[in-house]
């Protein structure tokens, strides 16, 4: 589309800020909370990504989040933050029928009390039988005209693009949600699929997600135990990082908050994937009394503190590459005139 030089003029107008412009925060959908108090997960006028490997249980993890802003009350480590009834809108893309009916009895049965009892505020579409471009149309439709809607879902935000790897088709689909969100004033959780090889989001269109949404919320499960522990990790986020919680549901779709999330970390972590609460630990640990360290014997340090209480397989390359990390977020800063590291955290 091509604008006019007049067009341009008020464009620029319409967009220019300045220091004194008034504003109001975004309201906050939803926290999570945890011991160092609550952190924002989601506000209204941005999106949300929630990431995993297939069959983690990403759908069982936003049905539970979706109980919590149905009910108003807190489920999990989750606080809703919103009290006004509205409507939540789900989009699912790439699960069968049965498979649908079966969320929507799960959420009905922990908001109604009554799995086949409907929740009155949830509009729940299965869009699978159509091809990309008609899930599109239908989505558009349904945020821009269901009234009093807050918050949607759309599980298989890969479906609505024919590849990942098309460039054009991701950025049309993060424009498209960066738009709905702020015209609208809603919220869109997102669910995105990871690569079997590595932890990186599938494709261009994962690329374009992470790095415009607001949170990007990352699932793992603990197979080791009997009670199949989804554990739940901040990946990014634009606020302060939530800290990592996780739960177990057994057949009967009882959830169970466990504690013993501290002490779980995935199999062999990078010091780019810490969090900065798990950085912040670590310091505190080695940081007792206004000490200094060499980068050596703060290479040291790390490595026993981790071995010790939380990476087992943290080895000494890895340590190297968190005290860099550490220096470049300003987490230690080095001593004047001296080769010593000290802690830049408040006590």
């Amino acid at each position: 589309m091509e604008f006019t030089q007049e067009q341009l003029k008020t464009l620029i107008g319409q967009s220019a800020l300045k220091a004194d412009h008034e504003f109001v925060a975004p309201p906050i959908c939803l926290e999570i909370n945890g011991e160092y108090g609550n952190q924002i997960f989601a506000t209204l006028g941005n999106f949300s990504t929630i990431l995993a490997r297939p069959k983690v249980g990403k759908t069982t993890f936003t049905a539970i989040l979706i109980c919590t802003l149905l009910t108003g009350n807190p489920i999990l480590k989750f606080i809703p933050r919103l009290s006004d009834k509205r409507k939540i809108l789900w989009i699912d893309n790439e699960q069968g029928k049965p498979e649908c009916v079966r969320i929507i009895r799960f959420i009905s049965k922990k908001v109604t009390g009554n799995e086949k009892d409907h929740p009155n505020n949830l509009i729940f579409l299965s869009l699978r039988q159509f091809n990309y471009k008609q899930r599109i149309a239908i989505a558009e439709f349904a945020i821009n005209n269901v009234p009093d809607l807050f918050f949607v879902v759309i599980d298989g935000i890969r479906d609505f693009v024919s590849s990942i790897n098309d460039e054009k088709e991701a950025t049309f689909i993060s424009d498209k949600l960066l738009k709905w969100t702020e015209q609208k004033n809603i919220h869109i959780l997102t669910i995105l699929h990871q690569n079997k090889g590595d932890s990186n989001a599938r494709g261009h269109l994962g690329t374009e997600l992470i790095n415009k949404a607001e949170t990007v919320a990352k699932l793992t499960r603990d197979e080791s135990s009997n009670t199949r522990l989804t554990i739940v990790e901040p990946e990014f986020t634009r606020h302060k990082d939530f800290e990592s919680f996780a739960y177990s549901i057994d057949d009967e779709g009882n959830l169970s908050d466990e504690e013993k999330t501290q002490g779980y970390q995935p199999q062999s972590p990078k010091a780019i994937e810490l969090t900065h609460i798990e950085i912040v630990d670590i310091l505190k640990q080695i940081y007792t009394n206004g000490e200094s360290y060499s980068f050596g014997k703060l290479q040291d340090r790390i490595y026993q503190v981790c071995h010790k209480n939380m990476f087992e397989s943290f080895g000494k390359n890895k340590c190297s590459d968190l005290i860099k990390r550490m220096k470049e977020d300003r987490f230690i800063t080095q001593k004047k005139d001296s080769v010593e590291y000290e802690c830049n955290i408040p006590k």
